[in-house]
């Protein structure tokens, strides 16, 4: 098999599997959460692109991998996880500032990873032994991409939508007596034909109205 088709079946398989995922179980979640709060997790996945930068380790990729891109690959990611960190102490610490870093780090970080994706292609980088590198693009570059695409949803979503506890359907109101509005202190009795009001224990029969 030709690794640009190996690589092309991996990295599909993963990028379903995690969208799969996101579908069934992170969406729901963070749903029921402020937008502050859902962003965390999501700027989680983007926090650990430091291992990305291995592609500068002396021996990681073939010689015949031209240095340049090594350098594009490694110090993006390297940058990009430098402003995940950021962003998520400024969303903890509630910082004024805080959605606009995200939004730093979605541009940037998309911007690195579709160039990425771009330039391996320009110098067919698949067709060299790759090491652990063929790992992370293969399984982690699709998490990436998931949880952007998530990054942008919770980014678009007004501040103060979200659902209300539970499974955000509204409790039922308490019963009413045929819906009416008795006065003060008075009790409907069932007892006698039809129904007749009477004071309640420990109320007085002046101005209730039974």
């Amino acid at each position: 098999m030709k690794p640009i088709v190996l690589f092309s079946i991996q990295f599909s398989l993963s990028l379903v599997a995690y969208g799969l995922i996101a579908a069934w179980y992170v969406v729901p979640r963070l749903s029921e959460r402020p937008r502050e709060a859902a962003l965390q997790p999501l700027l989680w996945v983007h926090a650990f692109r430091v291992v990305g930068g291995a592609v500068l380790a002396p021996g990681a990729v073939a010689a015949a991998v031209p240095i340049a891109f090594q350098r594009l690959v490694g110090y993006g990611d390297l940058i990009s996880a430098a402003l995940a960190l950021i962003a998520l102490a400024a969303l903890r610490a509630r910082v004024a500032g805080a959605i606009a870093v995200t939004w730093t780090v979605l541009v940037v970080g998309m911007a690195d990873t579709i160039n990425a994706i771009i330039q391996s292609m320009r110098y067919s980088v698949f067709n060299h032994p790759l090491g652990v590198n063929w790992v992370i693009v293969t399984i982690y570059v699709p998490a990436l991409l998931v949880s952007s695409a998530l990054i942008l949803w919770q980014l678009l979503r007004s501040p103060a939508a979200r659902r209300a506890p539970g499974n955000g359907s509204q409790q039922p109101l308490a019963p009413q007596t045929r819906n009416h509005a008795w006065p003060p202190c008075c009790v409907p009795d069932k007892s006698a034909a039809g129904v007749q009001l009477t004071l309640g224990d420990g109320c007085s029969s002046r101005g209730t109205g039974c």
